[in-house]
């Protein structure tokens, strides 16, 4: 049976520890396409029915395939990483270089869902590791990936998640009326803590619906939560800190009325 994004994801969850090593993955066409991980954290995922690195790299800061094959030559005669290179030519930024690896892999990632998932096996690594030039946690890459579905900037829903949580908290975006999550927090939030938290915000909201640019608070099992709500889009974010709960909570009362996030169409 082929594997949805979702059921990827939980398979991809569980990695033998230390957690760094390569999903090797294959679809029905026999195809097969890779997802490395670093300490279980997602670092790079590609398929070769997916853009290229170097293409998308092109199109988004105009760096010509003559130059990027000319550091891929560099990088091979010195053994210094791709990324690094770039960025100390001066073609690209830091930042950028994080941008278009993180699409890049979650783009990856979602053609070998549509390629059809049939087998996925775990080869560990051999050495310390990959020496990763990003990660991303597999929250925040299975929530990236509904957002490039819904056609939405992943980065810039993340980027509204973390006005309120501050880098502070776990905490995340869901679409109501899909049902979906669209964003999760930087701080580590767990697969099961994903699934958990949007059944019982789903249940809530069900129960008692918030107004738009409306807020809840309370405590739980899990700790001290805040749940806000803007259109269709809703915001949870949970701590075991009642001081972080507070602050977030002011946070949340004070921005909610000007805070934007990308809705989808």
């Amino acid at each position: 049976m082929k594997l949805g994004l979702f059921a990827l994801f939980a398979r991809l969850a569980e990695p033998p520890g230390p957690g760094t090593g390569a999903w090797r993955i294959r679809t029905e066409a026999g195809r097969e396409g890779l997802v490395l991980m670093e300490a279980g954290r997602v670092c790079w995922a590609n398929h070769d029915l997916g853009g290229s690195l170097s293409d998308e790299i092109e199109r988004r800061y105009g760096v010509s395939h003559t130059t990027i094959d000319e550091v891929i030559r560099s990088c091979r005669e010195t053994g210094r990483p791709f990324g690094a290179s770039l960025i100390e030519n001066g073609h690209i930024t830091q930042a950028q270089l994080t941008s278009v690896l993180r699409e890049h892999t979650c783009r990856s990632i979602l053609s070998l869902v549509r390629s059809g998932v049939r087998e996925c096996e775990w080869v560990p690594h051999q050495g310390a590791g990959y020496a990763p030039e990003t990660t991303l946690s597999l929250t925040q890459a299975a929530c990236r990936c509904v957002a490039l579905v819904k056609g939405l900037g992943a980065e810039a829903i993340e980027g509204s998640l973390e006005t309120m949580l501050s880098g502070e908290t776990a905490g995340m975006l869901i679409h109501v009326d899909s049902r979906l999550p669209f964003a999760a927090s930087v701080v580590a939030l767990t697969w099961p803590q994903l699934r958990s938290w949007l059944t019982w915000t789903l249940r809530v909201d069900s129960l008692c619906r918030l107004p738009s640019r409306g807020y809840l608070t309370g405590r739980g099992q899990d700790g001290g939560w805040v749940m806000w709500r803007v259109d269709s889009m809703i915001g949870l974010a949970v701590s075991t800190s009642e001081e972080v709960q507070r602050r977030l909570l002011l946070r949340v009362a004070s921005a909610l009325a000007d805070w934007a996030v990308e809705q989808p169409p």
